[in-house]
C-alpha cells in the first residue's frame, strides 16, 4: 500500500500518547488535526506490517485468523467424535485436541495487540476482565444448563424407564461440586477441579478466564517489564509440562504457555520488520496436517506452540499470502465468526446423537478405551459424520446470532456505562 495516510481520532493526549508508546515516532509520523484529536500517517517506509494497520483502521478482526480459529474448532469436533468404526481412526483427528493448545496462541496474540497498552488502571482492568466475562459466559452458561439437562434426563431414564447409561451415572461425575466449580469457570484450576464434568471443552474457557486475569495484572502493575515477565511465564510453563511437574496445575500450565507465547508473537510482529516469503504460511499450514497426522507421542505436543505462533506471524505480516487467499474465503471467515459455539455446543451434540444410536436405533456397542461406544458401518459413519456437522453449524449459527453476539454487545454497553474508558479504534470490535 504506497503512501496511504489514515486518519485516527483519539479521545485527549492520553489516547494518543498511549499509540506512540506502543510504536516509537520513527515508524508514526503525527499530524495535528485541529481541536478533535490527531492523525497518525504509517508511511510505506515503517515496518508496521499490515496487521498493526487494520488494526489501527477501526477493524480490530484479522480475518484469516477468524478462519483458522474456525477451522481448528472444526478439527476439535472430530476429535471429540467417537470411535464409531475403526476407519476412522485417523492420525490427525486423534491429535485434534492440540488445536485447543493454537486457540491460546491466537487469544494471546488478539489480546496482546489489543490491550497489551490499554490497561492502565484498575478501573482499565475491571473493564477489560469484564469485558473478557461478557466473551465467555453466556455461551458457556448456556450449555451447562443443556448438560443439568442431560443429567436430569439420565436419572428419569434410569429410574422410570430402566435405560442405564453404560458410562455415567446421574449425577455422578457432573456432581454439585462440579457444577459449583463450572459455575466460577475454576474446574480446570489446580488438582482438585473437575475439568470433564459437564461441558467438556468448557475446561479451556476455564483457565482462559483467569489467564486474562494475569495478563491484565501485569499489564497494568509492571508495563515496563510486562514482556520480559510474558517470557518468563511462557518458559516456566513449558518446562513444567516438559518435564510434567505440573502439580495438578496442568492444564492451567497449557494455557498460560500457549496463551504468553501468543503475547510474544504479537510483540515481535509489532516491532520487527519480518519479510516472509508468501509460501511460507503456506507450508506451516502443510507442517502442522503433517505433524498432527504423524506425532507418535504425547511428549511432542509442545512443538504444536511453536508452529502456531510461526503460522499466525507469516499469515499476519505478509497479507499476500498464498495461504491468506484460502483463509480470505467467506465459508471459513463464517465458521471462524461461529467457531466459539461450535466448540461449545458440539459435545452436546455428540452426546444426543450417540443415546439415538444406542436406544433408538440398538446399535451395537464395543469398549474403545473405557467407554463403550456405538458401532456404526463406514457409510453410516459418513452419514453420522454429515449429519453431526451440519446440526452443529446450524446450532452454532442460532447461538451465535441470538446468544453470543447480542449478550457480547449488552456486556459492552454495560463496559461503558460502568467504567468510561477511552475508545480506541481497536476496542470497537476486539472485546
Amino acid at each position: 500500500m504506497s503512501g496511504w495516510r489514515q486518519g485516527y481520532r483519539g479521545e485527549g493526549q492520553s489516547s494518543l500518547n498511549t499509540v506512540v508508546q506502543r510504536w516509537p515516532e520513527k515508524f508514526i509520523h503525527v499530524i495535528p488535526a485541529g481541536t478533535q484529536g490527531c492523525k497518525l500517517d504509517f508511511t510505506p517506509g515503517g515496518v508496521m506490517n499490515k496487521a498493526v494497520q487494520t488494526l489501527y483502521q477501526g477493524q480490530a478482526k484479522i480475518e484469516e485468523l477468524e478462519s483458522i480459529r474456525g477451522m481448528a474448532a472444526l478439527l476439535v469436533v472430530f476429535y471429540h467424535i467417537p470411535n464409531w468404526n475403526p476407519l476412522f481412526d485417523i492420525g490427525i483427528v486423534r491429535s485434534g485436541y492440540l488445536m485447543v493448545h493454537l486457540f491460546f496462541v491466537l487469544s494471546g496474540f488478539v489480546i496482546y495487540n489489543a490491550y497489551a497498552a490499554r490497561i492502565g488502571s484498575a478501573q482499565d482492568l475491571m473493564r477489560f476482565q469484564f469485558l473478557r466475562f461478557g466473551r465467555l459466559y453466556p455461551v458457556h452458561l448456556l450449555f451447562l444448563l443443556v448438560y443439568v439437562l442431560f443429567e436430569v434426563a439420565k436419572y428419569v431414564g434410569q429410574a422410570r424407564l430402566g435405560i442405564v447409561s453404560p458410562n455415567s451415572q446421574p449425577f455422578r461425575e457432573n456432581s454439585l461440586t462440579a457444577l459449583v466449580q463450572q459455575i466460577f469457570l475454576v474446574q480446570a484450576i489446580g488438582p482438585a477441579g473437575h475439568p470433564t464434568s459437564f461441558n467438556t471443552p468448557a475446561w479451556s474457557i476455564s483457565v482462559e478466564f483467569y489467564t486474562y486475569l494475569i495478563f491484565g495484572a501485569i499489564v497494568l502493575c509492571l508495563p515496563r517489564i510486562k514482556n520480559l515477565l510474558f517470557s518468563l511465564l511462557a518458559m516456566a510453563s513449558l518446562l513444567m509440562l516438559v518435564t510434567n511437574a505440573t502439580f495438578g496445575f496442568g492444564d492451567l500450565l497449557k494455557c498460560l504457555a500457549g496463551f504468553f507465547i501468543g503475547c510474544l508473537t504479537a510483540f515481535t510482529v509489532q516491532r520487527l520488520p519480518l519479510a516472509f516469503p508468501r509460501a511460507l504460511s503456506l507450508i506451516l499450514f502443510a507442517a502442522i496436517v503433517a505433524f498432527l497426522h504423524w506425532k507418535t507421542s504425547e511428549r511432542y505436543d509442545a512443538v504444536i506452540y511453536l508452529l502456531s505462533a510461526l503460522l499466525i506471524a507469516s499469515v499476519v505480516a505478509v497479507k499476500d499470502g498464498y495461504l491468506n487467499r484460502l483463509l480470505n474465503l467467506k465459508a471459513l471467515t463464517w465458521l471462524g465468526a461461529v467457531s466459539y459455539a461450535v466448540y461449545m455446543s458440539h459435545v452436546a451434540v455428540i452426546w444426543v446423537l450417540s443415546q439415538v444410536m444406542r436406544v433408538v436405533l440398538k446399535k451395537p456397542e464395543a469398549m474403545i478405551g473405557e467407554r463403550s461406544t456405538p458401532q456404526l458401518s463406514v457409510v453410516e459413519v459418513i452419514i453420522a459424520w454429515g449429519l453431526l456437522i451440519a446440526i452443529v453449524l446450524v446450532i452454532s449459527a442460532l447461538v451465535q446470532r441470538f446468544v453470543e453476539t447480542p449478550l457480547r454487545a449488552r456486556s459492552r454497553r454495560l463496559a461503558e456505562r460502568w467504567w468510561r474508558a477511552e475508545t480506541h479504534p481497536a476496542s470497537r470490535q476486539v472485546t
